[in-house]
C-alpha cells in the first residue's frame, strides 16, 4: 500500500507557512528551523528533528516522532482551524501594453447590425479586475452517498462563468500586490464595488447555478442507475407480496367456516400495508438528493486593459468598456443585456441593450427594427398575418382598435367585425405578392442547391414561400463595393461576408446551420426589398459545401460589383480573427448528424409549403 504523507505534508508545510527553515531529510529524519517567536509560541525549541514513520529506526530521543494525536500535531491544527480558508491572490507577470488596442477590439467583436466606433477622447485605462474561484462540496444522497469537489471561476467585473485552464497554466499566483496603484474597475452587472459583500452573494448565487449545470451529466446517469434499481426492486417486491397474496386468498377459500378465517383475514390486510409500505422506502432510498456547500473561495487579482467604445447604428448607439486580458493576449468577449452570458457576437437592439440572436425579440416585418427580449413589449402581431410588427410601423385601426401590418390595413374587421385570416386556400389578393410554389422534398433534393424554397419567419419558426431574385432582376445596385471580407466563426457556427467601401461597411451577410438548412440573415441598405435576408437553403453534400457557401459569398460580391480578386478570408480563433488564404467552413458544419438534421428539417419545411 501507498504510504500516507498527508500528515508529514501537513506539518512540514505548515512550519514553511510560518517562515520556518525545513532541510531536505536524511535517514527519513527531518530538521526544521522555528523562528523563535513560533517556537516559544508552541512551547518546544527552535531546533527540532521530526520523524513521521515509525519503523524509521531513528535513535528515541534523537529526533521526535508526530504522529496522530501528539501535543505538537493538536497545537499546529488548532491553529489551522481558527485561520479562514479563504484567500485573496494576485498576478503580477504581466505586461501592461497594447499597441493597436482599437484594432485588435474591432477585428474580435462582430456587432451583426451595427458598426464599432472609437470614442473622442477615450483613453486606455490600467485597472485592476478580479476572478472568484468558489470551491463547491456537492452531496449527492442516494442509497449511497457521493461527494464531489466542484470548482468555478467566475468573471467578478462581467458576472459569468469562465473556463480557467489556460489562465491556471500561465498565471503565477503571488500574495504581493505590484500594482497598488491601479483602482478596481467596477462590475457592469451589477451595482456596487468589487468587492463588497452584496456583489458577492450574487456572485454565488450564479456560481451555484454553474455548479449544477456541471453537475447536470453526473446526474442525469445517476438518476438513470436509480431508476434501474428502483424498478428493480418494484418488481421483486411486487412478486414477492403477490406470491404471499395468492397464499392467503388460496387458504380464504379452503377455510369457509373455519376459526382461522379471522386471522387470514387480519393477515391479508397486513400484507397489503406492508407492501404499500415497503414501495414507499424503495422510493425514498433511490430518490436523489443534491446538496451543495460552499467550501472556501480565493479571488484573484489581475491588471487589465480596457477601452471605451461606441456601437452605433441607425437609429441607436451605445457605449461598452471593451477589456484586453495581457496574461491570455485576447481581447475579452461583452455580454449580453438579456441573458448576462459573454459573446463575440452580439446584435444591438433599438434600445441601446446588446443581445445573442437567441435573446432578441422577433425582427419587425415592416421596418426591419431589431428588439432584444427586454423590449419585446414594444413589438406586436398583425391580427392578419400574425407577423411581428414594431410600434413605428403597426397601424392601429381607429374603428376596431386592433393591430396590423401596412399590407393588410382595413382587413382587421372585415368579416363580422373579426380579422380576416390568411390561408394556402384563400389570401387577400389585393395585399399579397405573387408568390410562387414551394418545392416538395423530392423536388427540393433534385434540384439545384443554390435556389432556397422558403423564406423563414424568425419570430414564428414558420416559413413563407418566396421566388428567388436575381442579380439581372434587382432594379438597381445602390453602391459599389471596394472589398469583401469573410469571417469565419467555429465558436458561434456561423460565416459572415462584410462589403467594404473605404474601410467602411455597407453590407453584412450571415450564413448559420439551422435546424432547417442553411438560414440567410443581411442586414444592408436595400431593406424590405433585400431578396436574400431568411432564406433557407438546402445543404449541398459534404464534399460540396465549401463551393456552395462560395457561391454565396460570390452571389453577394456580384450584387455590389467587387472584383473576383477583392475577397479577404479571415478564422476567428479565440476571439482573433487571423486571415486565411481561402475560406475555412465552421467545424460544425461538418457534423454529420447536424447536415442530417438540417436535410430533413428543410425537408420538413418544403413538405409543409408544398401543402400551403
Amino acid at each position: 500500500m501507498a504510504e500516507d504523507t498527508s500528515l508529514q505534508e501537513l506539518i512540514l508545510g505548515y512550519c514553511r507557512q510560518v517562515g520556518g527553515l525545513v532541510e531536505p531529510p536524511a535517514y527519513g529524519i527531518h530538521e526544521v528551523l522555528l523562528p523563535d517567536e513560533v517556537a516559544t509560541l508552541w512551547g518546544v525549541d527552535a531546533h527540532q528533528r521530526f520523524v513521521f514513520d515509525s519503523e524509521s529506526g531513528a535513535a528515541e530521543g534523537y529526533a521526535t516522532l508526530l504522529h496522530y494525536g501528539h501535543p505538537l500535531v493538536e497545537t499546529i491544527v488548532d491553529e489551522l482551524r481558527q485561520q479562514s480558508a479563504n484567500g485573496l491572490f494576485l498576478i503580477n507577470n504581466v505586461h501592461l501594453e497594447k499597441p493597436g488596442l482599437y484594432a485588435a477590439i474591432e477585428k474580435s467583436l462582430l456587432v451583426t447590425n451595427s458598426r464599432l466606433f472609437p470614442v473622442p477622447g477615450a483613453m486606455e485605462r490600467r485597472r485592476l479586475y478580479h476572478y472568484v474561484r468558489f470551491n463547491f462540496k456537492a452531496s449527492l444522497v442516494a442509497d449511497e452517498k457521493r461527494e464531489l469537489i466542484l470548482p468555478v471561476w467566475m468573471h467578478l467585473q462581467g458576472g459569468y462563468v469562465v473556463k480557467a485552464d489556460e489562465i491556471e497554466r500561465l498565471a503565477i499566483l503571488d500574495n504581493e500586490n505590484q500594482f497598488r496603484h491601479l483602482v478596481p474597475a467596477a462590475p457592469s452587472w451589477v451595482e456596487g464595488g468589487p468587492l463588497t459583500q452584496e456583489v458577492l452573494r450574487l456572485l454565488l448565487e450564479r456560481a451555484s447555478q454553474a455548479a449544477l449545470e456541471q453537475l447536470a451529466p453526473i446526474l442525469e446517469g445517476l438518476r438513470h442507475r436509480l431508476q434501474r434499481y428502483l424498478e428493480l426492486d418494484q418488481a421483486r417486491l411486487k412478486q414477492y407480496y403477490d406470491d404471499l397474496t395468492k397464499d392467503v386468498e388460496r387458504r380464504l377459500k379452503k377455510a369457509v367456516d373455519d376459526d382461522r378465517r379471522p386471522a387470514l383475514e387480519t393477515k391479508f390486510a397486513a400484507i397489503a400495508s406492508e407492501r404499500q409500505a415497503k414501495l414507499v422506502d424503495i422510493e425514498q432510498k433511490y430518490s436523489l438528493r443534491v446538496d451543495l456547500e460552499l467550501v472556501n473561495m480565493a479571488v484573484i487579482a489581475q491588471p487589465k486593459l480596457d477601452l471605451t467604445i461606441e456601437i452605433k447604428k441607425r437609429t441607436a448607439s451605445v457605449q461598452r468598456q471593451v477589456v484586453w486580458d495581457p496574461l491570455l493576449h485576447r481581447v475579452e468577449p461583452l455580454t449580453c443585456d438579456v441573458c448576462g452570458q459573454p459573446s463575440y457576437n452580439l446584435s444591438l437592439c433599438e434600445d441601446g441593450h446588446l443581445a445573442h440572436t437567441g435573446c432578441l425579440a422577433p425582427q419587425c416585418v415592416e421596418c426591419k427594427r431589431t428588439y432584444c427580449q427586454k423590449c419585446a413589449g414594444q413589438v406586436e402581431t398583425c391580427v392578419v398575418c400574425d407577423r411581428p410588427v414594431c410600434g413605428h410601423s403597426l397601424v392601429r385601426c381607429p374603428t376596431c382598435k386592433r393591430v396590423s401590418c401596412h399590407d393588410h390595413v382595413g382587413l382587421c374587421h372585415v368579416e363580422n367585425g373579426e380579422p380576416r385570416r390568411l390561408t394556402a386556400e384563400g389570401k387577400p389578393a389585393a395585399t399579397q405578392p405573387s408568390l410562387a410554389p414551394a418545392a416538395s422534398p423530392a423536388e427540393a433534393k433534385s434540384s439545384s442547391n443554390q435556389k432556397p424554397i422558403a423564406k423563414a419567419d424568425p419570430s414564428k419558426g414558420r416559413a413563407s414561400s418566396t421566388r428567388p431574385v436575381s442579380v439581372k432582376e434587382k432594379t438597381h445596385i445602390p453602391v459599389t463595393g471596394d472589398y469583401l471580407e469573410v469571417y469565419s466563426d467555429p465558436a458561434q457556427g456561423i460565416v459572415t461576408a462584410y462589403v467594404m467601401v473605404r474601410r467602411r461597411e455597407i453590407a453584412a451577410r450571415t450564413w448559420e446551420m439551422t435546424e432547417e438548412g442553411i438560414a440567410v440573415y443581411c442586414h444592408c441598405e436595400k431593406g424590405l426589398e433585400c431578396q436574400q435576408n431568411h432564406l433557407v437553403y438546402l445543404p449541398a453534400p459534404d464534399s460540396q459545401l465549401e463551393t456552395q457557401l462560395l457561391r454565396f459569398i460570390n452571389t453577394l460580391r456580384d450584387e455590389y460589383g467587387v472584383p473576383e480578386k477583392k475577397i479577404r478570408f479571415y478564422h476567428v480563433r479565440q476571439g482573433q480573427a487571423y486571415e486565411e488564404r481561402k475560406l475555412k467552413l465552421p467545424g460544425s458544419w461538418r457534423d454529420p448528424e447536424a447536415l442530417a438534421r438540417a436535410r430533413e428539417g428543410f425537408d420538413r419545411l418544403a413538405a409543409k409549403r408544398s401543402r400551403r
